[in-house]
């Protein structure tokens, strides 16, 4: 029989989403929510009504640009925003809707200013 510690059990559930889902709901236009776990200026919470647009790495993290229409957040919504990867503890895949489109004509199909590295870009 193999124990595993609650320590263990913690660690586990606060992974970080593994790189091919953020990947795959970017190529796929899906809508997902994600639970943020913050920072010193945002604090810990569901992230809803998102639409991922773009995965990569800047200075060896890893973010994720996304037009949010829900949840917790600092600023209005709907409204772009940048997510630390490693501080998104849940993600969650709503299978069967997708994105047609961002409802903002600032989406830029060829990369992002603040992603130097991007690894998905979605094309609408």
């Amino acid at each position: 029989m193999v124990m595993i510690s609650l320590t263990e059990i913690l660690l586990l559930t606060e992974a970080a989403p593994q790189d091919s889902v953020l990947i795959n709901a970017v190529n796929d236009k899906k809508i997902i929510a994600i639970y943020y776990k913050g920072d010193r200026e945002n604090s810990p919470g569901w992230r809803t009504g998102i639409i991922p647009v773009c995965f990569g790495l800047t200075d060896g993290k890893k973010y994720l640009r996304v037009w949010q229409t829900a949840g917790k957040t600092l600023t209005e919504v709907p409204g772009w925003k940048l997510f630390r990867v490693d501080r998104i503890s849940n993600i969650n895949v709503l299978s069967k809707k997708t994105a047609d489109s961002v409802p903002d004509s600032r989406f830029n199909p060829s990369g992002d200013r603040q992603i130097q590295n991007v690894l998905a870009i979605a094309k609408f």
